[in-house]
């Protein structure tokens, strides 16, 4: 399908309408692009504030082409914040002849861990011993020579669901069980734990180059759920382990065979100075970090993330680093949620340049055991890193999610 034939509206098909994609909504509305929803639950945040719903699952592209089939105003596919729709993007771009295909590989190591591992260990990365497979007595035994702590994880899921800390070999039935339900491959992948600080990287690959990306400084909940509870912004790494990244991102894109889209990846710095790569998407993260990297350095992800699937030009307007964070608004408990408390307070507050609450009264909330279960976030700027951490606190102080059953605020994380 040509740019002529698609005719002069556009319109973006977006995979999923998590809260992680609301502001890629926003932007393609902003930017004079239609968006269609896909799907399957009528409640999704994303619905709200796209032009047209298709309610059929992200896993089912033959679907998504045949209730769309005919349609020439189709300009773009994104998967923004989840690997889940990964496959159904790659096949849907290929089958309407859309710029940039993603390639199979890149489709691999977004949506296996087990995948990616290898191909760090491949080309000679930094690395750490991990085992994957099918629960059962063979993995039992490869997972009992690795070094305790280690975490088990199904190797194809993403914002921390399934992530399960196991504390010796004999507690290694139990954390498969757990993490199984969060697989639909049935697959898992025990890793050793690794001890250092955590970060993300956010990158865009044009023609094969890396042309930009940020690194932030990643805060967990404490075990046993390793969630992101904040990204601070501009992340530091040592100058070297810096260098590192970079030449590790041009090698992976250049292996993976990915030429033009977003990349995102978690990472950890250990003790030892080394920068291990954990994980990747072939796709834009969530958590608002695309908001908070625009305050942070100009640069427009978003936008650049639509030119890159529609084939128009990628621009990026870059200033100074200025320092951001993005706070995740979060319940350490269930219940139903009475009010929220200090709204037009928190948005008035010097700094603030971001609130969005994903919570209605009277909803019921759960725990922050995994990122889809977020109240929230907010992206708070100043001039240095100690005015904006300040400024997070302030945040924590006023704002206030009560819930019927305590009749008191919830902590947040």
């Amino acid at each position: 399908m040509t740019s002529s034939e698609r005719g002069s509206a556009r319109t973006l098909v977006i995979l999923g309408g998590a809260d992680g994609a609301v502001s890629t909504y926003e932007r393609a509305r902003e930017l004079g692009f239609r968006t269609i929803c896909v799907d399957v639950r009528l409640g999704a945040p994303g619905v709200a504030f796209a032009d047209e719903f298709l309610q059929v699952s992200v896993r089912a592209p033959e679907q998504i082409a045949a209730a769309l089939d005919g349609r020439p105003d189709i300009a773009g596919v994104l998967c923004p914040a989840s690997d889940v729709g990964l496959p159904t993007l790659a096949w849907l771009t290929r089958h309407w002849g859309l710029p940039d295909p993603l390639p199979e590989y890149a489709v691999q190591a977004s949506t296996d861990k087990s995948v990616f591992r290898a191909l760090c260990d491949h080309l000679g990365l930094p690395g750490y011993r991990s085992v994957a497979g099918r629960p059962g007595p063979e993995l039992v035994n490869a997972a009992q020579q690795l070094r305790f702590p280690t975490l088990v994880k199904p190797v194809d899921s993403s914002g921390s669901r399934g992530v399960v800390s196991c504390s010796g070999p004999g507690r290694l039935a139990k954390a498969f069980t757990e993490s199984l339900a969060f697989s639909p491959s049935g697959r898992l992948v025990v890793e050793e734990h690794l001890d250092g600080t955590h970060y993300t990287i956010e990158a865009l690959v044009v023609d094969g180059r890396i042309v930009f990306h940020a690194v932030t400084e990643r805060t967990l909940t404490p075990p046993p759920f390793f969630v992101t509870s904040s990204h601070l912004l501009p992340g530091e790494l040592p100058a070297d382990a810096e260098l590192r990244l970079i030449e590790a991102l041009d090698l992976i894109c250049a292996e993976l065979g990915y030429r033009t889209g977003p990349l995102t990846l978690d990472a950890v710095l250990g003790r030892d100075g080394q920068l291990y790569l954990i994980e990747m998407g072939a796709r834009m993260g969530g958590n608002g970090l695309a908001e908070a990297i625009q305050h942070c350095y100009g640069a427009d992800l978003i936008a650049a993330g639509i030119a890159a699937a529609t084939g128009d030009a990628v621009e990026l307007d870059l200033h100074a680093a200025k320092p951001t964070l993005v706070h995740i608004l979060a319940s350490d408990r269930g219940g139903h949620l009475s009010r929220v408390d200090g709204v037009e307070d928190v948005r008035t507050m010097p700094g603030v340049v971001g609130l969005h609450l994903f919570a209605d009264e009277g909803s019921y909330v759960k725990p922050y055991e995994q990122a889809g279960y977020k109240l929230g976030y907010v992206v708070l700027t100043a001039r240095s890193v100690p005015e904006v951490l300040a400024a997070e606190n302030e945040v924590r102080g006023t704002l206030k999610f009560l819930l019927h059953e305590q009749d008191m605020a919830v902590p947040l994380p």
